[in-house]
């Protein structure tokens, strides 16, 4: 993979547990791995099946989600800055915020 994201270690290419299908950067193999599948559904429903396990079940359930959102605000509340009493009264015109 070029870039490497969070959520890679979790992606398996091959064996029992393969959860998702690799193929070359300029996809010139795209179409020979979709022959592949679609002539061998049942291992394709396999590997669509893993992650699905891996991802929405485990790691992208509601309460995840939830539990990344509420932190994600708690953590820019944290970050962001307390405005003046005057500021909070009145507001401020987005110019100024800017």
């Amino acid at each position: 993979m070029q870039w490497i994201q969070h959520h890679h270690y979790l992606l398996i290419s091959s064996g029992p547990l393969q959860n998702y299908v690799e193929v070359e950067r300029d996809f010139s193999d795209l179409e020979q791995v979709m022959e592949y599948y679609l002539a061998h559904p049942e291992e394709a429903k396999r590997i669509g099946g893993n992650i699905v396990k891996t991802f929405r079940e485990r790691y992208l359930t509601q309460a995840a989600e939830a539990c990344y959102w509420r932190k994600l605000i708690a953590g820019w509340a944290q970050a962001s800055f307390e405005p003046d009493e005057e500021s909070r009264r009145r507001g401020m015109r987005f110019e100024n915020f800017a």
